[in-house]
Order: structure tokens, then sequence, then C-alpha cells
């Protein structure tokens, strides 16, 4: 999976393992048997595999989004740097970021219907 995400090296791979599959692993530790019991004491039998599978899909997309949320941000710390004075990241110059440029012409009134 850490391929399919962009890492390319295997320290990339390695660090991905270890920040990512570690921390599922506790999530699952932790909440598995949490929902086993729950599901032993309130649910029909016949409800326990949808059960788990919803609660498999709501913890692995929360975990996803943080890590993404992480990532983007530690991707934009580094493209745009930490917001310390004097560490403006590229485009910066002595007087400050330089102004975005106009790419597109103004647009005109909307077009009679």
């Amino acid at each position: 999976m850490a391929l399919i995400a962009g890492a390319r090296t295997f320290h990339q791979v390695r660090a991905t393992v270890r920040v990512g599959f570690w921390k599922v692993m506790r999530v699952s530790w932790i909440t598995s048997p949490i929902c086993l019991a729950f599901a032993q004491k309130f649910l029909p039998e016949s409800t326990w595999v949808p059960f788990f599978n919803l609660v498999s899909f709501v913890i692995g997309t929360y975990i996803n989004t943080v890590t993404k949320k992480k990532r983007l941000a530690a991707l934009r710390k580094k493209h745009f740097g930490d917001g310390r004075p004097g560490n403006q990241g590229p485009g910066s110059s002595i007087g400050g970021p330089i102004p975005p440029t106009q790419d597109y012409p103004p647009l005109g009134p909307n077009p009679p219907y």
C-alpha cells in the first residue's frame, strides 16, 4: 500500500509501515474486543457481520482522513515554510511574498438568455 501511496525507496516504505501500520494495529487491538463484547451482549448473531463491517469502515475512514491531513500539513509546511520569520519558502523575497499574477482576463457581464 505504501508503494501505491507514492513511496519509492525502502526507507519510505519502512517509515510508512512504522507510522501507519502500527497505529492501525493498535486501534484494531483496542476496538475489536470492545465491539465483540458489544455485539455479543446487545446484537443478534445475524447482525454481527454488518456491525463489524460498519465499525471497520468508520475507523478506517477516520484513520485515513487523519493520516492524509497530517501528510498534507507536512507537505504544506515543507513547501511554504514553517511560519517563522525569514523562512517564507519558495517565492519569498525581501519585501514579502510575490503577489499573484492575473492569469485570466476579468469576467464580463453574464450573457443574455
